[in-house]
């Protein structure tokens, strides 16, 4: 062979194969040491029993006494601060993380009962016309200008719901929408209503549960049975919705017992909001329109 000839390299199954071989015996000595321990465990338990057993024995022969037993002295362990920490928290951690929740609910509780804005009055939109869904926040806008600050809180806020009339058919959307109708109606504030008589008449708060504001404004045309018209009035223009139903009113719900509102709340409410009407139909503007921002904050 020549001198100058390569020789030819290990290929790569050779290389895996002595890798393997080495891991191979690397794992069986591992696996005799491991044996090793479990023997001298296990030889080291099994005299201790014959000690043990031994002892006893000589302790019934009366040739020693229980004093002279050897005792294992244990260890006292110290630990460290994170120790104790950790094992503080890993025998209470039933009761830390319950204290962490009731506290947690507490400051949320706490948190939502200060930061609520409480309305001056409430106003219901039930119609036909899912437009008035997006046009609330423009007609709260509107009547806080005329609403003095009747709760005492320092802001204006004058709360806008919609609610769509639907027919007397069945089913789960009619239902949930009867179901916040209620809600509203249980609110004691919730005095002022906006809407048609088709309207109103669907969701059954016509007679008897409307003033009639012929006796409030008599010499007013705008004043009728159920409410008072706002067509004829500058209110599509101030709300910045010139598509106002020329059939849309405001109404005003009569104190009345019942839905478990106190009569006492519910007639000053009504006071009020029939205030804030009166206010506006007469330009009494007590909140100008660059405060408004500023008191509801």
């Amino acid at each position: 062979m020549p001198k100058n000839k390569k020789e030819k390299g290990r290929s790569f199954m050779q290389i895996y194969h002595e890798i393997n071989a080495r891991e191979e015996a690397a794992e069986a000595e591992r696996q005799a040491e491991e044996a090793e321990k479990e023997r001298k465990a296990r030889d080291a338990y099994a005299e201790k029993l014959r000690q043990d057993k031994l002892e006893l024995l000589k302790l019934k022969q009366g040739v020693i006494t229980e004093d002279q037993l050897p005792h294992e002295e244990k260890e006292e362990k110290h630990y460290t601060v994170w120790e104790k920490i950790g094992n503080f928290f890993y025998h209470n951690k039933m009761y830390i993380i319950f204290g962490t929740l009731f506290a947690a609910l507490v400051v949320f509780l706490a948190y939502d009962i200060f930061s609520t804005v409480h309305p001056d009055a409430a106003v219901m939109i039930i119609a036909e016309n899912d437009d008035f869904a997006y046009i609330t926040e423009d007609i709260e806008s509107v009547l806080e200008r005329y609403c003095p600050d009747y709760n005492g809180d320092g802001k204006i806020f004058i709360r806008v719901s919609y609610m769509p009339a639907e027919s007397e058919e069945v089913s789960y959307y009619n239902q949930s929408q009867r179901t916040k109708l209620i809600a509203e109606f249980q609110a004691g504030d919730s005095i002022i209503v906006i809407g048609n008589k088709n309207a109103c008449e669907l969701t059954n708060i016509t007679e008897g549960v409307l003033a009639d504001m012929r006796e409030i404004y008599p010499d007013d045309e705008n004043a009728f049975e159920y409410g008072y018209m706002l067509d004829g009035t500058s209110f599509a223009e101030d709300i910045g919705y010139e598509q106002l139903p020329d059939d849309l009113f405001i109404a005003f719900r009569v104190p009345q017992d019942g839905f478990g509102v106190d009569e006492d709340e519910f007639t000053r409410n009504y006071e009020n909001a029939l205030e804030i009407w009166d206010n506006y139909i007469n330009g009494n503007e007590i909140n100008p329109k660059e405060t408004i921002s500023e008191t509801t904050e």
